[in-house]
C-alpha cells in the first residue's frame, strides 16, 4: 500500500491541480472522468456543464461540490467515499449520458414567422401542446385569427431521434432538468417546442378507467356519455391503436413473464401512431396543428411569454423573443387568451399578471426505476414496447422506461453503480408507479420565478418503497442474471406533474377552466386535472380539455 505523508499530499495534490488549470478548461470534472474511465473531452465537458446550468434551482451547489470534489480527489479513498452521494450521481449519470451519446447534433430549427408581431388576434394561445393545439384548432374552426406562441424552437416530426442527447437537449425544458425541491427531490419532464409533450413522449395511450374514473367525471361535472364520445373523436383525430398482430412475437420480457407469475394485469397499451402506409407517431404537429395551419395559423416560436395585461377590451400578450440568441421584449394583442403553458409556467405566468390570488398545489405521480441484466441481448438500442402491468387494486403501475443505452448508463449511475456494466444491449430499464394518498406539491413564487416543492408523507413513502420492492418480485421471479439497485431503498424520478389549478376546486378558475377575474382568459392543459387520473394524464388531459375548451367557446355566442 502506498503511504502518503501529511505534507505530500497537498503537494502532490497541488501540482496535479495546476497542471489540469493549464491544461483543462472544465478541468472541475477530471477527478469523475478520472473514476469513470473517460479521456477528457471539452466539448462533451462543455455540454456537460450547459446542462448542470439549467438545473437552476440546484446548480449552486453542483458547482460548489464540483469544485470541492476537484480540491479533495487526490486524497486516499476519497472519491470511493462518495460515490453514493445524491449530488456525485447526479454529476456522474450527466457524464455518462453525455459521454456515450452522440454530441453532433444535425436538426436545424424551422424559421419562426415575426412580422407584424403587435397586430391584433381574436385568440392568443400560449403553449403549443395537445392541450394548445386542442383550443387553436377550435378557435380556427369558428373563423378566428389565431396565433400560437412557443417558448421552445420548431423541428420536422420525427426528424430529432427519439430518447437521445439532442432530444432532452433541444426539446425539453431546461434540458431535462426541472427540478422539484422536497423531502424526496426529484427531476421531472416538460416539452419545450413546437408540439408540445406529444412531441418527446412515447405516445403511450392510458384511459381514465378503474375508480379512478367515476371519481375525475364527478369532480368535473362530466358525463360517462359526453367522457367517451369525446375519447372516440380524439383516438380517431390521432389514430389510437394497437401494434399489428405478431409484432411481438419474439419479444423476451421479463414484465410479462414476471407479472403474469405474480398474476398482475397485464395489457398493451395503444399508442396515438399510425403504421400503414408508414410508420408514423401522430403527434399535435401532424394532427391537431397541421389541420390548423391549413385554417390560417400564425406561429411563434422561441418566444418566453412574461406576463398577460387587460387593457380595456384587450388583452396584451407580452415576452421576450430570443430569435438568433438576441433577446428583444414584443407584445401581442388580443380579445381572448388561452395558456396552455403547462402545470407551473401556467400559474407562473397567471402570478406575474396579477391574476392568481389562491394557493397553488399539484399532483404528481412519483416513479421508482430498476436496470435488469438480461444475460443475453434483448435491447437493440431503445427497447420500449408498450406494455405495463398493474396490481388487481390498481395500486401499482409497472412497465418499460427509456432503455436507449446512454440512458441506461445513466440510470445506472443513479442508482450508484458506474463501473464493471454488463453488455448494454442485455440491460433494460422498468418502473414502478403509484398514486400517492396525502402527499401533495406546492408551487411558491419569488422574483417573477416558480419554484415547485414537494411533501411525500411517511405512508406515501412506504406506499413508493412497496411498490418499488414488487417491480424487483416481478424481475426476480422472471429468472434475471442481475438487478440494480441491489438494496430495496430506491431513487424517485416524477415524470408527470398536473394539477396545479385543479378544476372546480381553484378558486380563481371558473368552471370551463376560464378566470373569474376575466372569463375571456382561460386555461388549457394539464393544470385543470382535479385528481391523479392513474397512468400517464395526457390523454385524460386532452379528453378534457377538448370538452371544456368547447363549452367555453360556446357561451361567446
Amino acid at each position: 500500500m502506498q503511504i502518503h505523508t501529511l505534507t505530500e499530499i497537498p503537494y502532490n495534490l497541488m501540482k496535479k491541480k495546476l497542471t489540469l488549470v493549464m491544461n483543462c478548461k472544465y478541468f472541475y470534472f477530471h477527478p469523475f472522468l478520472e473514476y469513470l474511465g473517460y479521456k477528457y473531452d471539452e466539448k462533451r465537458c462543455r455540454l456537460a456543464f450547459l446542462k448542470i446550468n439549467e438545473a437552476i434551482y440546484v446548480r449552486f451547489f453542483v458547482k460548489i461540490y464540483l469544485f470541492l470534489i476537484f480540491l479533495l480527489s487526490s486524497i486516499p479513498n476519497f472519491i470511493n467515499l462518495n460515490k453514493n452521494f445524491i449530488l456525485f450521481k447526479f454529476i456522474t449519470g450527466i457524464l455518462m449520458l453525455i459521454f456515450e451519446s452522440n454530441v453532433e447534433f444535425t436538426s436545424k430549427p424551422n424559421e419562426s414567422v415575426r412580422d407584424g408581431v403587435d397586430q391584433n388576434y381574436d385568440t392568443v394561445i400560449v403553449g403549443s401542446g395537445p392541450g394548445g393545439s386542442i383550443a387553436a384548432l377550435r378557435c380556427l374552426e369558428r373563423g378566428e385569427k389565431v396565433a400560437i406562441i412557443e417558448s421552445g424552437n420548431s423541428f420536422n416530426p420525427e426528424e430529432i431521434e427519439h430518447h437521445s442527447l439532442e432530444q432532452t437537449t433541444r426539446q425539453f425544458n431546461q434540458q431535462g432538468m426541472s427540478f422539484c425541491f422536497g423531502n424526496m427531490p426529484v427531476l421531472y419532464a416538460e416539452g419545450s417546442t413546437y408540439g408540445g409533450g406529444s412531441e418527446v413522449n412515447s405516445g403511450l395511450y392510458f384511459k381514465l378507467s378503474g375508480p379512478y374514473k367515476k371519481e375525475f367525471l364527478n369532480k368535473t361535472g362530466i358525463s360517462e356519455g359526453e367522457w367517451e364520445e369525446t375519447e372516440k373523436l380524439i383516438e380517431e383525430k390521432i389514430s389510437v391503436q394497437k401494434a399489428p398482430a405478431n409484432s411481438f412475437d419474439n419479444l423476451n420480457s421479463a414484465l410479462l413473464r414476471g407479472s403474469i407469475k405474480e398474476g398482475l394485469i397485464v395489457e398493451e397499451i395503444p399508442r396515438w401512431r399510425s403504421y400503414e402506409p408508414i410508420l408514423q407517431h401522430k403527434s399535435m404537429q401532424v394532427t391537431y396543428l397541421k389541420q390548423a395551419e391549413e385554417l390560417g395559423l400564425k406561429i411563434y416560436t422561441n418566444i418566453e411569454v412574461s406576463k398577460i395585461l387587460e387593457l380595456g377590451n384587450e388583452i396584451h400578450v407580452k415576452g421576450v423573443d430570443r430569435k438568433n440568441e438576441v433577446e428583444k421584449d414584443i407584445v401581442i394583442k388580443s380579445k381572448k387568451v388561452v395558456l396552455a403553458a403547462g402545470t407551473v409556467n401556467t400559474p407562473k405566468i397567471l402570478k406575474n399578471s396579477n391574476l392568481l390570488n389562491d394557493t397553488v398545489s399539484f399532483n404528481f405521480h412519483p416513479m421508482t426505476r430498476c436496470v435488469v441484466d438480461y444475460g443475453e441481448t434483448v435491447n437493440d438500442g431503445d427497447l420500449f414496447p408498450p406494455y405495463q402491468s398493474w396490481t388487481k387494486d390498481y395500486k401499482f403501475k409497472f412497465g418499460y422506461s427509456v432503455s436507449s443505452f446512454p440512458f441506461v448508463k445513466a440510470t445506472l449511475a443513479s442508482l450508484g453503480k458506474y463501473k464493471n456494466i454488463p453488455e448494454l444491449s442485455n440491460l433494460v430499464c422498468y418502473f414502478s408507479s403509484t398514486v400517492l394518498d396525502k402527499s401533495k406539491g406546492r408551487i411558491l413564487f419569488f422574483r417573477k420565478k416558480a419554484i415547485p416543492v414537494i411533501y411525500i408523507t411517511k405512508k406515501d413513502r412506504k406506499k413508493i418503497k412497496e411498490g418499488f420492492k414488487l417491480l424487483k418480485k416481478i424481475m426476480i421471479s422472471s429468472n434475471v442474471k442481475n438487478i440494480w439497485p441491489k438494496k430495496n431503498n430506491p431513487s424517485l424520478t416524477s415524470v408527470h406533474i398536473f394539477g396545479s389549478l385543479p378544476l372546480n376546486k381553484n378558486k380563481d378558475i371558473g368552471k370551463y377552466g376560464e378566470l373569474k377575474i376575466n372569463p375571456n382568459i382561460k386555461i388549457c392543459d394539464s393544470s385543470l386535472l382535479p385528481i391523479a387520473p392513474w397512468g400517464n394524464p395526457q390523454a385524460v388531459m386532452m379528453v378534457l380539455n377538448e370538452i371544456l375548451m368547447t363549452k367555453w367557446l360556446k357561451s361567446f355566442e
